[in-house]
């Protein structure tokens, strides 16, 4: 499948003109005149026929031209939709707040600086966890969307009563809020970790500046260290050795022993070395690592903003605009055998073979064929069969399924239309049965009975295996999807 790649905001658009679309079913708020304008506009740009290099223009050129008709109509849909984006502000706010907690922290140790203080140890074990966590998350690969995505949902949520006179459009930002979290999960995790590693880079410095302003202010800066570990300056001894290895190197200063620990219980020494062993400490850990990270995440979201991946071919949604868009007029005709579908289902059936099959392509349903009356209207109607581009015959699953009547229509129409190109599904509506059985508690289980002695008869008739839907029930997608899946079928055996 062709893999499609838009900037951010062309993405974002798209994914609401998809989300909006396919919600709104009745075409109450993106009216058809509305779609077929913006298809007319989007084809003036370039005919979507080449590839994924030309179907990626036609849906950004559609589905702005689509977006300039129904933002004026709905401003607060203009007001939810703008939640979506990044909020720009924590891209200095959270910095900023780290660099200032992180200079602040220093006066948790009063005028000495203790060599085991918390700020310090802290922010160590804290940058060691997330290192590991990083390493950690590098081969998972989860799906869900960004936890800043969901809060900024939340955020939206006000503007929901504004939305509810159209149902329609709120179940359609409800969706894309949905689906632009998945979407721009990717750029959005770049985006937080950019941050928060900037944000522990300044927290570092702050703590360090902290203390090497204080250091550079008062007369006598002293260091020691205090607290439950009397008697234990071997083991501290051997901890800060492992700890300051590194910064000792590239400083000259001698590694702390056990004597000159016990020594310095209680504050007696100057705090020069230790600053300097602690920011040197700090500097290789944690703000250099820090730093890198975050500009390789600025690198990854820069990336990742101009070429955001977004649902291609292989999508139903942009599967039917390219239909409707290229496809040539054609003929979708529906034979009911033995039963007459209510108004409600035969509007539901076009609808559905319509985001199937196009827009362009003309459906006609067929007044139904009685029991006994096949083999004639075979004979009067062959011509209409053979050329038609879609036959579908109409089932349905509240009568029993007789080898003689259902099974022989299956197979003469099959065998008519042998080798002539054009599709054929058979099709059984379960509404009238499912209904009917609403609330027994052997619903399901005769519902799924007479589903298999139906797929028994066709498939044995006419070597098709039949697709079964509720036309006048469940989820308008859904079905839609199912019914694609169907005509997509090679059905007719050579």
């Amino acid at each position: 499948m062709t893999k499609i790649r838009l900037p951010e905001e062309q993405a974002r658009d798209l994914m609401l003109v998809r989300a909006i679309e396919s919600e709104d079913r009745e075409a109450a708020v993106l009216t058809r005149e509305d779609r077929v304008h913006a298809t007319a506009l989007a084809l003036r740009a370039g005919s979507p026929g080449g590839g994924g290099d030309e179907v990626g223009p036609f849906l950004e050129a559609r589905s702005r031209a689509a977006l300039d008709r129904l933002l004026p109509r709905f401003p607060g849909l203009r007001r939810a939709y703008g939640l979506s984006r990044w909020p720009r502000w924590l891209n200095w706010s959270v910095p900023l707040a780290a660099l200032v907690i992180g200079f602040l922290s220093h006066e948790l140790d009063g005028g000495t600086l203790n060599v085991l203080a918390f700020p310090l140890l802290g922010m160590l074990a804290w940058n060691l966890f997330v290192y590991l966590w990083l390493a950690v998350e590098a081969f998972r690969h989860d799906r869900d969307g960004h936890p800043l995505l969901a809060t900024l949902e939340k955020l939206g949520r006000p503007f929901a009563p504004r939305l509810s006179a159209q149902p329609s459009l709120e179940r359609g930002m409800a969706r894309f809020a949905r689906d632009w979290a998945l979407t721009a999960s990717p750029l959005t995790d770049a985006r937080a970790k950019r941050t928060f590693h900037l944000g522990a880079a300044l927290f570092a410095i702050g703590i360090v500046g902290g203390m090497l302003l204080r250091a550079r202010y008062t007369a006598e800066y002293r260091a020691g260290w205090s607290g439950t570990w009397s008697g234990a300056e071997r083991e501290i001894s051997a901890f800060l050795s492992v700890l300051f290895a590194p910064a000792s190197a590239l400083t000259g200063i001698p590694l702390p022993t056990p004597e000159k620990l016990r020594a310095l219980r209680g504050g007696n020494e100057n705090a020069g070395d230790w600053l300097l062993l602690w920011a040197t400490t700090a500097a290789l850990f944690v703000i250099l690592p820090r730093l890198l990270l975050a500009g390789w995440s600025t690198l990854r979201a820069a990336r990742l903003a101009r070429r955001m991946r977004v649902p291609g071919e292989e999508d139903f949604y942009v599967r039917t605009l390219l239909r409707g868009a290229l496809g040539r007029p054609g003929e979708a005709l529906v034979v009911p055998y033995g039963t007459t579908p209510s108004i409600a289902a035969r509007e539901r059936l076009e609808r559905l073979l319509g985001q199937a099959l196009g827009e362009k392509m003309r459906v006609t349903i067929d007044a139904p064929v009685p029991y006994g009356e096949e083999e004639r209207w075979l004979a009067a109607n062959h011509q209409r069969l053979t050329t038609a581009d879609q036959v579908v015959l109409l089932f349905s699953l509240s009568s029993t399924p007789e080898e003689e009547n259902h099974g022989a229509f299956a197979r003469d129409s099959a065998a008519a239309l042998r080798g002539r190109g054009g599709g054929f599904t058979l099709l059984i509506d379960d509404s009238a049965l499912r209904e009917r059985l609403r609330g027994q508690g052997s619903g399901q289980r005769r519902l799924d009975e007479r589903a298999a002695a139906w797929r028994r008869v066709l498939t044995t008739s006419a070597g098709v295996e039949p697709v079964i839907l509720s036309l006048e029930l469940g989820e308008e997608e859904v079905g839609a999807r199912l019914l694609e899946r169907a005509l997509l079928r090679t059905p007719v055996p050579a």
